[in-house]
């Protein structure tokens, strides 16, 4: 399922949007911050049931996933990837359809590719909320190549001197 698909079928499923300045409203959004503010292994395990719905859509432009039970294991691996993860929320704006717009940047160190130093990326999340205030749709909007791609070996040199050559 897409993107567009994904909004349509959760918008059906979820069709009651949080009551804007709700409780419950404040401690989703309080959630979603948490879970990435600093995003460890144990984050994954501890936050992601009050954080996420068993039927999560979720997309972070590198892989789409659909249910709790197939996203943990996939955040997981990705936290254990990282020495040091941190993402910071600027603003998060809602509307009346229960639509929220994260705008964040986002420090990365790798285990692996360009060890020993901090590459940054920002970028939004399109988030959706079911009643109980967990995540229903995850939609992340961002430049992999610039955070990520480009430090992987052969596939980031020809991304660098793709972005020389322009």
């Amino acid at each position: 399922m897409d993107y567009l698909q994904a909004l349509d079928a959760v918008r059906r499923r979820h069709g009651n949007p949080l009551a804007a300045g709700s409780a419950t409203e404040h401690e989703a959004l309080d959630h979603f911050r948490a879970f990435f503010a600093t995003f460890s292994p144990n984050k994954v395990d501890r936050l992601l049931e009050a954080t996420y719905a068993e039927d999560v859509w979720f997309n972070d432009t590198l892989k789409t996933i659909e249910g709790r039970a197939a996203l943990a294991p996939y955040l997981r691996e990705s936290a254990e990837a990282v020495e040091v993860c941190r993402v910071e929320v600027h603003e998060i704006c809602g509307n009346r359809d229960g639509d929220y717009y994260a705008r964040w940047s986002m420090m990365i160190r790798f285990r692996r590719f360009h060890r020993g130093r901090d590459t940054h990326s920002v970028g939004m999340s399109h988030l959706r909320f079911d009643e109980a205030g967990r995540v229903v749709l995850h939609q992340d909007f961002w430049n992999a190549a610039d955070a990520l791609y480009q430090y992987v070996p052969v596939l980031g040199a020809g991304i660098r001197a793709i972005k020389r050559r322009f």
